[in-house]
């Protein structure tokens, strides 16, 4: 008996210890995984206002307090896999779909193309990929047709989400241009910070042009989420539909995102 009550524990703390999930006072803390990006030097580059605005809110209103984890987005998309806790900036596809349940909508990202500025092309629809050599952050979705003509229409380069590794790749040629997840209702003012930001790097002394050009058409729009293994939930999407549902009701979503 003693040896089945000590083997029921160890699998009871095995199970909490996958789930990442411990109580304090009224609040329950959850572990939540969301993708890492470094500057040039490797350093981890802090979450933007926007996120971190968004995420205090959802802490404030659910009852949840967040043990956030940064990784390179396909180890962050692998953990939250083998259950290590919930996972923020997902989009749906129709295999996440059979691996995690989603939380309502937080806000739409665009894939937007960027390009060097004297190599941009026209983008209209898939068939202007074609023959081209595309970066891609690894084990993002793109939408559904972008990622079935993956490696089929157009090469796929595989980047991590290190930005000014990317743009090194497309400033020396290995790509005709990347993908670039953004929420940014001004591309105009976004393609001016990138290449404020990034162009004197490869260019020293360039200032007269821009060195780095956003097509106007992005490749597709998909809405962002949390997400959490199904037998993980136990109550936590509950907690978190509730909250995002009051965070657009009262226009705080709005809000957050129109500074961008």
């Amino acid at each position: 008996m003693l040896r089945f009550l000590h083997l029921f524990a160890c699998l009871l703390l095995a199970y909490l210890c996958q789930a990442e999930l411990v109580f304090a006072g009224n609040n329950q803390r959850a572990v939540l995984l969301m993708s890492e990006e470094l500057d040039d030097k490797g350093k981890l580059i802090p979450m933007s206002p926007e996120v971190t605005a968004l995420l205090r809110y959802l802490e404030q209103h659910s009852g949840l307090t967040f043990d956030i984890r940064r990784y390179p987005w396909k180890r962050a998309l692998e953990n939250a896999e083998k259950g290590e806790g919930l996972i923020f900036g997902i989009s749906k596809t129709r295999e996440r779909l059979r691996s995690f349940k989603f939380s309502q909508p937080i806000f739409s990202d665009q894939s937007l193309l960027v390009t060097r500025c004297d190599s941009k092309f026209v983008f209209q629809s898939l068939d202007d990929l074609k023959g081209k050599t595309i970066g891609i952050v690894r084990g993002t979705s793109n939408g559904d047709k972008f990622d079935r003509l993956s490696n089929v229409l157009f090469k796929v380069e595989d980047d991590t989400s290190n930005n000014s590794g990317r743009l090194k790749k497309l400033y020396l040629g290995r790509m005709d241009a990347f993908l670039l997840y953004s929420s940014a209702s001004n591309i105009s003012q976004l393609e001016v910070n990138i290449n404020r930001q990034y162009a004197t790097e490869f260019a020293p002394g360039q200032t007269a042009e821009k060195l780095f050009c956003i097509l106007p058409k992005p490749v597709s729009s998909v809405d962002i989420h949390i997400a959490i293994r199904p037998d993980l939930d136990k109550g936590l999407m509950q907690k978190i539909n509730r909250t995002i549902l009051r965070a657009h009701q009262e226009g705080e979503l709005a809000r957050i995102y129109s500074q961008r």
